[in-house]
């Protein structure tokens, strides 16, 4: 079902505020804790009076293909739908793993509650701390600091489509225990005599390790660069919530669609590499070290469906696509901005008719 959130006092529309934690009415000022806004597993399936559930639209194909409309061409037109916004009366397109979005004309948070029921629900939320004011800042920053940065980027059309969203994660949690054989070497060079004595020493090691791994997370969604969401760690899970959607409300998020069991090797990967490391350090040193064979096992294994905020900002530019993320809960940044070399030329062509100007100016004025 759609799901809006109201104020209890004006009636207005409510949204999300990462400074106050709290949903908030730009009307009136009024706060709300999310947990007034309670929604239970009986709430899953039950169509919201004011609010008209997603539906699909048979002319759908032809909307999201007309000219003028902006389309994802990895999105089949066959995961879209149409849906009435309840507060301007628009169509507006989405694909239907959509579960919290905004209406593109009238900028109302609307949350699909019947999106996130079922397996697709989380157990926790991570609320957004950092605002967007705060990533903006962050982003200028970025841009601000090569004057060869390519003037779309600093453009406000480009920074205006920095989108908040909650990223569906996994969090998995085992203890891990672990056996290596290592190889290992000493070589001692001396002189003996006339002599020059390489002494080589070769050693077997058996190191063993055990450890308790809480809350590796793994992104669960397939368009997301795995390399760039690892980036924006770490997150402090001691901060989330019991899951409620009125957290969403004014944010982007969709359902996932990378399976636990799929990324369960990413996590375990990370908890090997921990325990590798620390039997490496335990072997000593000596000149060569090589592993001969581990032996990995992994109990009490525990998966958990999260919800954690993101910002992000993709550009296209000369053929590529940039990413800028922020994680939202740390304001820890990631991205990359490109250099242009021909902003040289543009700026030392605008320093030339300036300094032409001033010239000019000065001739007028009999100073030159």
């Amino acid at each position: 079902m759609a799901k809006k959130y109201s104020c209890k006092n004006c009636g207005a529309e409510l949204f999300f505020d990462p400074k106050s934690g709290k949903l908030h009415c730009d009307y009136c000022g009024s706060d709300f804790d999310p947990s007034l806004y309670d929604f239970s597993p009986q709430d899953e399936g039950k169509a919201d009076e004011t609010i008209p559930q997603f539906q699909e639209d048979p002319n759908a194909d032809a909307a999201a293909a007309a000219p003028g409309t902006e389309t994802d061409d990895s999105v089949s037109t066959d995961d879209l739908v149409v849906y009435k916004c309840p507060n301007c009366g628009a169509e507006v397109i989405t694909s239907k793993k959509t579960v919290a979005t905004t209406c593109v004309y009238c900028n109302r948070a609307i949350t699909l509650t019947g999106n996130v029921s079922g397996q697709f629900r989380p157990d926790y939320v991570l609320p957004f701390k950092t605002e967007r004011k705060d990533v903006e800042s962050a982003y200028k920053e970025l841009c601000g600091h090569s004057i060869l940065t390519p003037r779309i980027f600093k453009k406000e059309s480009t920074i205006a489509k920095i989108k908040g969203m909650y990223v569906p994660y996994w969090l998995y949690s085992f203890d891990g225990h672990a056996k290596m054989h290592v190889r290992a070497e000493n070589v001692r060079i001396f002189t003996s005599g006339d002599d020059e004595v390489t002494e080589t020493s070769r050693y077997r090691i058996r190191e063993e390790g055990k450890g308790h791994f809480e809350r590796i997370p793994a992104d669960a969604m397939k368009e997301m660069d795995n390399t760039m969401m690892d980036s924006i760690e770490p997150f402090d899970f001691s901060a989330l919530q019991p899951f409620n959607p009125a957290y969403l409300a004014g944010f982007y998020t969709q359902q996932w669609d990378d399976p636990a069991a799929e990324n369960e090797p990413r996590a375990k990967g990370r908890a090997k590499n921990a325990l590798s490391a620390e039997m490496l350090s335990n072997v000593g040193t000596y000149t060569v070290r090589t592993i001969e064979n581990e032996n990995y096992s992994w109990t009490d294994q525990k998966v958990e469906q999260v919800m954690l905020p993101v910002w992000m900002l993709y550009t296209q530019y000369k053929g590529k696509s940039y990413l800028f993320g922020m994680n939202g809960q740390t304001g820890k940044m990631m991205g990359t901005i490109p250099k242009d070399p021909m902003r040289l030329i543009e700026i030392g062509g605008i320093v030339f008719v300036i300094s032409q100007i001033v010239m000019m100016i000065l001739r007028v004025l009999g100073v030159m």
